[in-house]
């Protein structure tokens, strides 16, 4: 017999290669080497898909640090690198600072590995070019483990260079490797916007407040007591803010209440505002309207939208016997519960043209003789306290300029004006 029937199949003469021959061998890398790819590919796809969404977020940002911190983490999450790091140039140099890592407690090492990489040129070389550059590492993976890779990523907007991010990362191999790359590219891209859209609106909100400012100081100007009142009130706020723990994005708003709380007396005759003696009821009707158009006269801009309650109540009491709305108690927003004790003290404690400054002690008693009356009382308690600790020596005294601008019939429960 040829051969034998096997299950009913006839058997070849033929001898028959072994399942372990180089050919089987490679066939069976190559299918491996696909289905990585393929589970690569995927695996990317998905972080791009997650990345898309949150491209969106990030862009609407505009605080530098919740940037800096969103992202970095973001990093870590799409990539599997051993640091982020993001070095920032400072203000009006051209020095490259560390501002943040990701873990933060390989920060050191990260600027021990700049440095390695400056003196090689490598930083500066892709600072130069603003194109990415991909070198290996001189501090990290120097202890017997897989080599590591540093990726120094320009940050730039439409006119400088504002920084770079450092990436730390383990290179895979071949095909993984390069969408690695490329999807760190994007990521850096995306980052990059968001920064240069963050510092384009602090530009923009800086202007802002330059203008404001001048229109803030042209309506002091009007009358020469009122020098600086608006900062000195909002230098006073932000205090009693820090005591109460504000967060430094809602003191930081301060600045904008306490510069525009009285924007609203730019329709206010000079003959009112500069009436040495008591105003008649229609004058004192002129002047109680002034938080009502302040709040109208900033409502259309949107991102000032937060210090409405800071020029709409700064003139509210406790009580509910003040205006414009003539609430009372927690009703009032408490930034106008914040602000109407700041404004209270500049006002008493500075020369009017109906009266010479009183001592601080004196002004300090009488608001907190007026607190459940006039004031909120735990923001009398919180304004005491920093009195008293000294906090506002600065403010009074200091280089600054401030006074007051009260209105004279808005008195407190003894006469004093606010």
């Amino acid at each position: 017999m040829v051969g034998r029937e096997v299950d009913g199949l006839p058997k070849s003469g033929k001898s028959e290669k072994p399942f372990d021959s180089p050919e089987v061998e490679a066939v069976a890398k190559r299918l491996h080497f696909l289905e990585e790819s393929n589970s690569a590919l995927i695996d990317i796809q998905d972080k791009l898909d997650r990345l898309s969404h949150f491209k969106s977020q990030g862009l609407l940002s505009h605080d530098v640090g919740d940037i800096l911190g969103t992202w970095l983490a973001r990093f870590r999450e799409l990539v599997k690198i051993e640091v982020c790091s993001v070095f920032l140039v400072e203000e009006g140099g051209i020095e490259f600072v560390h501002a943040m890592s990701e873990p933060g407690e390989l920060a050191p090492r990260v600027e021990e590995e700049v440095e390695a990489q400056i003196a090689l040129g490598n930083f500066g070389r892709a600072i130069g070019s603003g194109i990415p550059l991909r070198v290996k590492t001189e501090r990290f993976g120097r202890d017997g483990r897989t080599p590591l890779s540093i990726m120094i990523a320009p940050l730039s907007n439409m006119e400088r260079t504002i920084g770079a991010a450092v990436i730390v990362f383990e290179e895979d191999r071949d095909f993984i490797r390069q969408q690695t790359l490329r999807l760190l590219h994007i990521l850096v891209d995306f980052f990059s916007l968001s920064l240069e859209n963050a510092y384009l609106y602090a530009d923009l909100k800086t202007t802002y407040f330059y203008t404001i400012r001048a229109i803030a100081n042209s309506i002091e100007a009007r009358d020469p007591y009122t020098k600086g009142h608006s900062e000195r009130v909002a230098g006073i706020a932000k205090v009693m803010a820090g005591d109460l723990g504000w967060d430094r994005g809602r003191i930081d708003l301060i600045d904008w209440g306490g510069m525009l709380h009285d924007v609203g007396k730019i329709g206010v005759p000079d003959a009112i505002l500069n009436k040495p003696g008591r105003l008649t009821d229609d004058e004192f009707r002129h002047i109680k309207e002034h938080p009502r158009i302040g709040a109208q006269i900033i409502e259309g801009i949107s991102f000032l939208d937060a210090i409405v309650p800071y020029i709409l109540d700064h003139h509210e009491r406790f009580d509910g016997k003040g205006y414009v709305r003539g609430v009372e108690g927690r009703e009032i927003s408490v930034e106008g519960r914040l602000l109407a004790v700041a404004d209270t003290f500049d006002a008493m404690t500075s020369d009017r043209p109906y009266r010479k400054a009183l001592d601080e002690t004196v002004a300090l008693d009488e608001i907190v003789r007026n607190a459940k009356t006039q004031f909120d009382p735990e923001m009398v308690a919180v304004f005491e306290s920093v009195w008293r600790s000294g906090k506002l020596n600065g403010l009074r005294k200091g280089t600054a300029e401030f006074a007051g601008l009260g209105d004279r019939n808005d008195a407190t429960a003894s006469g004093h004006l606010s």
